[in-house]
């Protein structure tokens, strides 16, 4: 806001060789019917504007009738004085004197005039007055004598107003240091250029404002708050804006800026209060008391919070060495008994972490086996073999896991005819701490020696079963008719009419054609190619070949060159997961597989397919990243984090904007569209 304000002047004149005032009421220059030079004083009494910004100068002259008539034109030499005063004692003219200043022209002979000044005067004379001086003289060094005697320049101020026109300075901020955490104190210097001027302080950041201070006159102290990290929601750093309201007796006279760098701390981080996980398969932790290894899948839900305003971005979950995304999910089947542990890790927007562990205690199971099943005819009470004994015996061995104490383990022997369909209960078996054993062990029932029988155990716990059949034949005859003549049998007792029976290994002294039955070849290596079948060495199979096992059917490669004890290994398994790995040795303690899941074990293509590794028996997971993944790679594994070119900028710490920032760090890129 400009001001202007007016002062009268007191004004003197001195010869330049002179202490004594020539004249005490006005200011003279150069000379007239004398050789002595004059040097006019001019004092502006009361005139203080150091410090402010003066944009105009006016001189209102009441010249005498002095020097050369009207309307001559006359050229006024303006310099500096070295005394701020009317009249200094013991001072002459020439000592007054300063530097000079800058010139005008106008009329000065018994008349008033107002000159306005400008250019190089002007901006000479403003500086001037701005460093506190309020003292001017009229003084030319080399006047001009004219044919008449006097200086063409010879003029008499009787009065002068000066008119000065200004505005206050304004104060321009500044930092102690210009990038700081939230909740950390910074010294703002208002660097006021007037003695009178106080300030209201302000800040901007993103969308928040507010007032720092008021009436604040060199500096003053600011924390700015953790909570305006919710302005900067995706970021660690941005940039705001310190405003300085410059006040000059209660009136705003400008207003300057500042920027400033806020860094988010460390300590504003996501946050983890809790993680949920049960048995996702009903009725195994009701029976248990836990999970069991390869039975139980975990259904977990994690809850985590951004802070200050971030909100979270991504959640990774890593157990018995897979790895899952997402709040909630399924996971796997535990393939891996004991105290697992279980990290979850959470990213919120700004890219900052928070990780939690659990620790899910997994109890060890495996299905039943039975190692040891056999059943022969004997005597009456079991003691002894007897080929057409009307009894059976039986031995066998099998087990299970205890899982706690809590598993179950039972073992049931079955019989019938070998022609029946229907299996009839022969006998139960009780375990010992899971662990069947028997040694011929005396069937009930009464078995026809005259008849084969099939005899079947069962071994079944809560989860599996595994069976296990034998067959009993008839007692031993030389030969044998059956009972209708249509059948034959040699070495047993004929059962089936129309047919040779053979209870004893037969023995032919010329193979048996094909077109007979037979193979026609003495050798297996000869009957493959009478029968067309592909040999084990140096022969290609056509058509499909169906491999089928318990639980990991498998097709083992066994290279031999050097006695190497590298495999390759083709792996089906029963829930849903098929593998091709390298073995280092027959072990497989050591090896590497590629593992494909069909949708019905894992849903989710993010882990359908997973590079899986086995060194010194531990295993661990690795995801293959491929085309119709549900989330998008991480920046942990090469990718961007983001779903969209925005977003993977942000997280590659690249700034985006409509507009370049007033300022930044350095490296950092901006990014802005054209």
């Amino acid at each position: 806001m400009a001001n202007t304000v007016s002062y009268s002047a007191s004004m003197r004149t001195r010869k330049t060789n002179s202490a004594s005032n020539a004249k005490s009421s006005a200011a003279s220059q150069e000379y007239y019917e004398n050789t002595y030079n004059y040097v006019g004083i001019v004092h502006f009494a009361g005139m203080a504007l150091s410090g402010k910004v003066i944009t105009g100068i006016s001189l209102r002259v009441v010249a005498a009738q002095a020097g050369y008539g009207t309307g001559h034109t006359k050229t006024v030499y303006v310099r500096k004085a070295n005394y701020q005063s009317a009249s200094q004692s013991g001072i002459t003219g020439l000592g007054y004197c300063g530097d000079a200043l800058g010139t005008f022209t106008g009329a000065f002979y018994g008349n008033t005039s107002t000159y306005t000044l400008s250019g190089d005067l002007l901006n000479n004379l403003a500086a001037y007055i701005a460093e506190g001086n309020n003292t001017i003289c009229l003084y030319n060094p080399n006047p001009v004598k004219s044919s008449q005697g006097y200086s063409t320049n010879y003029l008499q101020w009787s009065e002068c107003t000066i008119t000065v026109t200004y505005e206050e300075a304004a104060s321009k901020p500044s930092l102690s240091k210009t990038s700081f955490e939230m909740g950390t104190a910074v010294t703002i210097y208002t660097n006021r250029q007037s003695s009178i001027a106080t300030h209201t302080i302000r800040y901007s950041f993103f969308s928040a404002n507010g007032t720092i201070a008021t009436g604040v006159t060199a500096s003053c102290t600011w924390t700015p708050p953790v909570s305006l990290a919710e302005q900067i929601p995706n970021a660690t750093s941005g940039w705001g804006t310190i405003l300085c309201d410059t006040y000059v007796n209660g009136n705003l006279v400008s207003t300057n800026t500042c920027a400033f760098q806020l860094t988010v701390p460390a300590s504003v981080a996501p946050s983890i209060s809790n993680v949920a996980f049960s048995e996702a398969t009903s009725g195994i932790a009701d029976r248990f008391g836990g999970y069991v290894r390869t039975r139980s899948k975990l259904s977990v839900s994690i809850t985590a919070t951004g802070a200050q305003g971030s909100s979270i971005s991504a959640y990774r979950t890593s157990i018995d060495s897979v790895t899952y995304s997402g709040s909630s999910f399924t996971s796997n089947t535990l393939n891996t008994a004991g105290n697992l542990t279980m990290t979850v890790t959470v990213t919120d927007s700004r890219g900052r972490t928070a990780s939690t562990t659990r620790t899910v205690t997994v109890l060890d199971y495996s299905p039943p086996s039975l190692s040891l099943f056999t059943a022969e005819r004997c005597n009456a009470d079991g003691t002894a073999a007897q080929t057409d004994g009307t009894k059976v015996r039986i031995s066998a061995k099998a087990s299970g896991s205890s899982v706690g104490g809590k598993n179950t383990l039972a073992c049931m022997v079955y019989y019938k005819l070998s022609s029946a369909e229907s299996w009839v209960s022969a006998v139960t078996l009780t375990p010992s701490d899971y662990v069947i054993t028997a040694t011929n062990r005396l069937l009930s029932p009464t078995f026809d020696a005259l008849s084969s029988y099939d005899i079947k155990i069962r071994v079944q716990d809560v989860f599996y079963y595994i069976e296990q059949t034998v067959s009993i034949g008839t007692k031993q005859v030389m030969m044998d008719f059956y009972k209708d003549g249509s059948g034959i049998a040699f070495g047993k007792v004929a059962e089936n009419a129309g047919k040779v029976e053979f209870g004893w290994p037969l023995l032919l002294s010329e193979p048996l054609g094909v077109d007979q039955g037979g193979t026609g070849a003495e050798t297996a290596s000869a009957a493959c190619t009478k029968l067309g079948a592909v040999k084990k060495a140096g022969d290609t199979m056509t058509g499909n070949l169906g491999i089928s096992g318990y639980l990991y059917p498998s097709l083992y490669l066994l290279p031999t060159y050097n006695s190497t004890t590298n495999r390759t290994v083709f792996e089906g398994s029963y829930v849903g997961a098929s593998s091709f790995s390298s073995w280092e040795d027959g072990t497989g303690n050591n090896r590497r597989m590629l593992e494909v899941r069909n949708a019905a074990y894992q849903a989710s293509l993010d882990f359908a397919v997973l590079l899986r590794t086995c060194t010194g028996g531990t295993w661990a997971s690795y995801r293959l990243f491929h085309a119709g993944m549900a989330t998008p790679i991480p920046l942990a594994n090469g990718g961007t984090g983001a779903s969209s070119a925005k977003a993977a900028l942000s997280n590659l710490g690249i700034f985006y904007s409509a507009s370049l920032p007033s300022s930044g760090t350095d490296g950092q890129i901006c990014l802005v569209p054209v």
